[in-house]
């Protein structure tokens, strides 16, 4: 399949189900969803024939405590006590002409000590509208959630630790457009997407990030598509043109010249240029699958990419090297009914990669997925398209349900847990950037156990700097009796972060450094800021256990420990929490 970027990729793809697999790691909303979907054996088909509604609702009141609330160094650790309520609330609807879901945890804490009431939120909605049956289609999504900032900004299982180093960002898309499928299975398509991600850090100090430095994202995105469906017996092929038009803006900050300190000045314009990133894209592209057997086809693509970057982008990034012809090739294979395998080498943005999709499901109760590609895009808008795909996939879910199949309602969680799960560990930062990534995901669930293992990998470069992270995370919940149930999990990530000192010296403000300020040297301060961005490994496990007091009232309680190492010991932390309560289910 055609790959721009995760963004567009999301336009065109009709079946991202088999792309991702996870279990129900923890209380998600996710899973919620499948709970409120079917009630007692959960394994049992679920039909649909016209209309659908279902929802789940929870509270629980809870009582925390930190020994680092900030996630400081050694010697600057302080004590903090939370009293706190998480509100979750999960719902689908599907009609014939409108299917939507709604994602939602929403937590209001008071923290004793520091006498401050604070919110957290997870939320996200989506929604795809018939208006002619196959012509014309609208799909819109949003979220909110509070994300890292930086590439070593500190976390924690514990939700109100290091406030600092989040931030609230905002996101929303529209998409308007004609779809029409003809008998031979071959379709057009004509789509357009706005979207739009805010980025609020007014009330944050994380190193280099302090308030107002982070731009916000807005892209406008067309694509023109067909593809050949049945019309040939053993080639299946797509082509079509695809145009975006991102800007990254926003930023209180400006560029300054290093050695006078004094804004410098658009010459067109005669106006303060700020850090704002911006790029076009246009592309031509054809993708192909040439059967050799039933279960097996060569695959592959090529086409021409012409990408003009602007104001400050322009600084990092050279359009010939990020323009041209690019290519994949490769294979894809269905060795059995319950096995997928996509596997292609190309190149792309001046550089190769690999684009892969694995799906291998050995039964009912073991799943695993993986995947892998190559980007360009902004940090900010590569927000949203991760909270789209996994909305698209709950929404192909009820499509699918709507035609008469029957499925498990287990079905949509184990594959479409990656919003819930995780998601929030995701960072922002400044600017455009190349990336490759590449994750994989394995789910096994017995009657009484629950394994679900993560791993990711993911490198990009941003042309002033370089940020390579990599880690996986595994979680077991065990049902010790029929009230009870232990629960664990781990997770490991290592961060390492390059700055370029030139770069920093001949333009401070894209790292948060302010050149005004008094005694201001910037080959001192750039050397400084190096030395807070070097490798990071952080180590987080906790434990716990659930009962059930009645039908729907369970009390809970977890212990969990956060280490962060590094060679800078400024960089490192440690934390240890308690978190206890009880939640009442709707």
């Amino acid at each position: 399949m055609f790959n721009n970027n995760n963004v567009q990729s999301d336009l065109w793809q009709n079946s991202v189900l088999r792309l991702t697999v996870a279990g129900c790691a923890s209380a998600t909303a996710l899973c919620a969803i499948a709970n409120a979907q079917f009630s007692g054996n959960t394994t049992a088909p679920l039909t649909l024939r016209s209309d659908y509604f279902g929802y789940a609702a929870s509270v629980s009141p809870r009582v925390g405590f930190t020994d680092n609330i900030n996630l400081a160094s050694e010697g600057a650790r302080e004590e903090e006590y939370s009293f706190s309520t998480l509100l979750n609330l999960s719902a689908i609807a599907s009609k014939p002409r409108v299917t939507g879901v709604f994602l939602g945890d929403i937590d209001l804490s008071y923290l004793a000590n520091q006498d401050e009431f604070v919110v957290n939120q997870n939320v996200g909605a989506a929604a795809t509208f018939t208006g002619v049956d196959n012509w014309l289609y609208l799909d819109v999504a949003g979220s909110s959630q509070r994300q890292l900032l930086g590439d070593n900004a500190r976390f924690s299982n514990s939700l109100n630790s290091a406030r600092n180093q989040r931030a609230n960002v905002h996101s929303y898309s529209v998409s308007p457009y004609l779809h029409h499928r003809m008998a031979d299975n071959s379709a057009y398509e004509l789509r357009y997407r706005f979207s739009q991600t805010f980025i609020d850090d007014s009330d944050t100090d994380a190193n280099p990030f302090d308030g107002d430095l982070l731009n916000d994202s807005q892209t406008h995105e067309v694509l023109a598509s067909y593809e050949s469906g049945n019309l040939f017996e053993r080639v299946k092929f797509r082509t079509g043109v695809y145009g975006n038009r991102t800007k990254e803006d926003g930023t209180d900050l400006i560029l300054v010249d290093p050695v006078t300190g004094a804004a410098l000045l658009d010459p067109s314009t005669g106006a303060p240029i700020g850090q704002f990133f911006e790029y076009e894209q246009g592309s031509a592209f054809a993708e192909a699958q040439v059967a050799l057997s039933d279960n097996f086809a060569l695959s592959g693509a090529v086409g021409y990419d012409e990408i003009d970057t602007d104001l400050a982008a322009e600084i990092f990034f050279d359009d010939e090297d990020l323009s041209g012809v690019f290519w994949r090739a490769g294979f894809s294979a269905r060795p059995s009914r319950r096995t997928n395998i996509r596997l292609e080498y190309g190149e792309r943005y001046g550089d190769d990669f690999i684009d892969a999709s694995v799906f291998y499901e050995l039964s009912s109760r073991f799943l695993f997925s993986a995947s892998a590609s190559r980007t360009f895009q902004t940090r900010a808008e590569s927000n949203l398209s991760l909270f789209r795909s996994a909305s698209r996939q709950i929404l192909e879910f009820a499509d699918r349900l709507r035609e008469g199949q029957e499925l498990s309602p287990r079905e949509v969680v184990e594959r479409t847990n990656q919003f819930a799960g995780g998601y929030g560990d995701r960072s922002q930062t400044i600017g455009l950037g190349t990336t490759n990534a590449a994750n994989a995901a394995l789910t096994a669930q017995y009657d009484r156990t629950q394994f679900t293992g993560a791993a990711f990998y993911s490198d990009t470069d941003f042309g002033f700097r370089e940020n390579t992270s990599f880690g996986l995370s595994l979680n077991v919940d065990r049902r010790l009796s029929r009230r009870l149930t232990g629960y664990g999990n781990f997770t490991w990530r290592s961060t390492d972060t390059t700055v370029d000192t030139s770069t920093c010296e001949s333009n401070p403000t894209f790292f948060g450094l302010d050149p005004s300020a008094p005694m201001f040297d910037p080959m001192t301060a750039c050397a400084t800021l190096a030395g807070d961005n070097g490798k990071t490994n952080t180590l987080i496990g906790s434990i716990g256990a659930s009962y059930r007091l009645v039908e729907n009232v369970s009390a809970f309680a977890e212990y969990s420990h956060a280490e962060r190492f590094s060679e800078n010991a400024a960089l490192e932390y440690g934390e240890n929490s308690i978190l206890a309560g009880i939640t009442l289910e709707f």
